[in-house]
């Protein structure tokens, strides 16, 4: 039976009524590359395909060098301002191997055309043969970045992770979109000179559709290709995880004034009896530390929760906002499995994924699935970043198929935006089928919890699972009390929704910065969107 089944046998279901809510103000090296040269000319065909090939060697040997100069420029900054004397030196350039491939293009194009002359016939009535231009289509070849070993404790701990063969992605270079958003493209591609990213994809839903759908990346830049590569969206698959509650809450199955021990009686150990569901949305529970576990101990769906059912409160539930980083996605997981009798994942599908159409979204990739780990994107952490290791923490939860709700979802910008368009359109799917009630719908935005965040004594307000912000700059782009709602993934991400403008936007990359740096760029990629589709736009801020 699935929820609108539920609803359907319960239309008199009495709901929990939304409590006074304040006003909005209160609240690596660069890869060797070998040209091998051609004596023998298949076929047009065959020479075309090899000239691409070479070509696609050079183009990613000069973005590897353009790489190693900005990270020089960079070190040469840092020592200035430390007033160092000398600079690290710049990797020295392999002119040879450049010249190698430089003159492996030309002898591929003058044997490709010899090869035509002697072949092709000039035609009977005179006609002039036009030979196809060799530069249109360039295929690009993705360019792999390591991934981090995996700690020697993770591997004694856990099944051995399964090999996945790398498989480069070759899509042809596209266009840009024919969409008025002259601001965005201008800022992601700035973006992208700077080496803030290797490759984000940007979602737009505005005057009820899908306005955009877009690849930036080094590789070229263009409409995202089909099928899309997948990114890790951390904590920007929160309120998909979120999602599953509210579906819950709308159907009269889930109240979100109700203790979380009157679905899950175990949780009620050590004083947690008067912790709701509303504390657990808003992060107010008193639950936001990760807890003392082994690796071993991920893999076990049951053996979490359990770890989690006996912890102690850090806080007087509902007193303090402290974001709830891991324990977030065990919470609301555990409580939607428990109401509804049927495991997280296998809800989510039916209730979430399904409904919304979101193709590419998923907690747990199996191993079976092969095509779609595949389509990962790799994850990279630039030398500054404060923790190297991250790429591989997320390629273990990957390879390991470990569920975390809080983390661990895998997505695309597209799906994001499908999600926060249902919850701005008043509950209806991008093709029209109600999903949630409008009462509901408003409910996951509105304001269930306002006060200084305990972590940086920010202003904020929280919904279901959301947050809304009159910090400036926020990464919103939102003016002082904006409806805008969204939430962030640690160093790469966010997705947001304004219900005012019915305007919802994701943006998601595969490179982690620090939380200062990827606010501003966030910030500036939101702002862009605001501009060119005439919304208020708050504060900007500034590299």
């Amino acid at each position: 039976m699935s929820i609108d089944d539920i609803r359907s046998a319960d239309e008199e279901t009495t709901r929990s009524e939304i409590g006074d809510e304040p006003p909005n103000d209160a609240v690596e090296d660069a890869p060797e590359v070998t040209a091998s040269r051609r004596t023998d000319v298949a076929s047009p065909v065959d020479g075309i395909s090899d000239i691409r090939a070479t070509l696609d060697l050079l183009e990613r040997q000069i973005v590897e060098y353009r790489k190693m100069l900005v990270e020089h420029e960079e070190a040469v900054s840092v020592d200035a301002e430390r007033e160092d004397e000398t600079a690290p030196p710049l990797v020295e350039l392999d002119e040879e191997q450049l010249g190698n491939v430089a003159e492996s293009i030309a002898d591929q194009a003058a044997a490709l055309f010899a090869g035509r002359s002697a072949t092709e016939e000039a035609p009977e009535d005179g006609a002039k043969v036009v030979v196809a231009e060799v530069a249109d289509g360039i295929e690009a070849e993705v360019v792999e970045v390591a991934k981090e070993p995996v700690p020697a404790a993770v591997e004694m701990d856990v099944a051995a992770v399964v090999e996945i063969e790398e498989v480069p992605v070759e899509d042809e270079r596209l266009e840009a979109p024919d969409v008025d958003l002259p601001e965005l493209f201008a800022e992601l591609e700035a973006q992208l000179e700077k080496g803030l990213h290797n490759a984000a994809s940007v979602a737009v839903y505005a005057d009820g559709e899908v306005l955009l759908e877009y690849l930036s990346a080094q590789s070229g830049s263009g409409v995202t290709p089909t099928p899309q590569p997948l990114f890790r969206a951390f904590s920007s698959g929160k309120p998909m995880a979120a999602a599953a509650v509210w579906r819950l809450l709308d159907a009269g199955v889930l109240e979100i004034d109700a203790p979380v021990a009157s679905y899950w009686p175990e949780f009620a150990q050590r004083g947690k009896g008067k912790v709701t569901l509303r504390h657990v949305l808003t992060h107010t529970a008193g639950l936001p530390r990760d807890f003392g576990r082994g690796d071993v101990d991920w893999g076990d769906w049951g053996r979490m929760s359990d770890i989690l059912a006996s912890m102690d409160l850090e806080y007087e539930p509902g007193e303090v906002i402290h974001y709830h980083a891991i324990t977030f996605g065990i919470l609301v997981a555990e409580i939607a499995a428990r109401a509804s009798g049927i495991p997280f994942v296998e809800l989510f599908e039916r209730e979430v994924k399904s409904p919304l159409g979101l193709a590419d979204t998923s907690f747990v990739i199996g191993e079976e699935d092969i095509e779609a780990r595949r389509r990962v994107q790799p994850l990279i952490a630039p030398s500054g970043y404060y923790d190297r290791e991250m790429p591989g923490k997320m390629d273990w939860l990957l390879d390991n198929q470990i569920l975390s709700p809080g983390a661990s979802c895998v997505t695309t910008a597209s799906d994001l935006v499908r999600l926060y368009s249902a919850v701005c359109s008043g509950g209806s799917t991008i093709e029209g089928e109600n999903w949630l009630s409008e009462e509901a719908a408003a409910s996951v935005f509105a304001t269930h919890a306002s006060a200084y965040n305990i972590e940086d004594m920010s202003k904020n307000r929280v919904g279901q699972g959301v947050w809304m912000s009159d910090e400036q700059p926020n990464r919103f782009a939102a003016p002082i009390g904006s409806m805008a709602f969204g939430h962030g993934g640690m160093a790469t991400s966010i997705a947001w929704g304004d219900p005012e403008f019915g305007v919802c936007v994701a943006i998601i990359t595969d490179t982690m910065q620090d939380e200062e740096l990827n606010g501003k760029r966030l910030n500036r990629i939101s702002a862009a969107v605001r501009w060119d589709l005439g919304l208020p736009v708050g504060s900007v801020a500034e590299f």
